[in-house]
């Protein structure tokens, strides 16, 4: 099965915020209640399209298509050598998706200048970064824009 890892099209934001919110239901209900999960996803509107393309933190945006299906998305903030978002659509779980984006985020990482990322994973998520080369650096919430308190780890690799 070919998988590649391509930048995001400007017209990808529906794209984009489905396959977020598709693994935040499908893979993050083990390890969360459906009140948070709810509060997690992004409601797929007008409004918060425009504000995800307005791209006001100048994230280097990715996808991820097995034999030409978007799988996953993932996203790097540089000025914050921040990797801020790695989410794999729960058909395409554990098929080497995720991995090949954190690995191509680090690799415009470290074209890009940067000596370490950090990140705000979930849960769920941990042993995948873990298995990645992360490191726990603290436990605590991430606060969501609707105010849910979502418990968290905070992780750090040097690249």
């Amino acid at each position: 099965m070919a998988l590649i890892v391509r930048r995001l099209l400007d017209s990808e934001g529906e794209l984009y915020l489905g396959i977020v919110n598709g693994a935040i239901r499908g893979l993050a209900a083990t390890h969360y209640p459906p009140d948070l999960i709810e509060g997690w996803v992004v409601p797929i509107t007008g409004d918060s399209l425009r504000e995800l393309m307005q791209n006001a933190d100048r994230e280097i945006r990715l996808v991820a298509e097995r034999d030409g299906v978007p799988a996953g998305i993932g996203a790097l903030v540089v000025e914050r050598s921040e990797l801020r978002a790695c989410y794999v659509s729960p058909a395409f779980a554990r098929t080497g998706c995720g991995s090949a984006l954190v690995a191509e985020l680090e690799r415009l990482a470290r074209e890009r200048g940067l000596t370490r990322l950090e990140l705000s994973g979930s849960l769920n998520a941990e042993p995948f970064y873990t298995a990645l080369g992360y490191q726990v650096r603290e436990r605590s919430d991430v606060v969501l824009r609707n105010g849910v308190r979502l418990p968290a780890v905070r992780m750090e690799k040097d690249l």
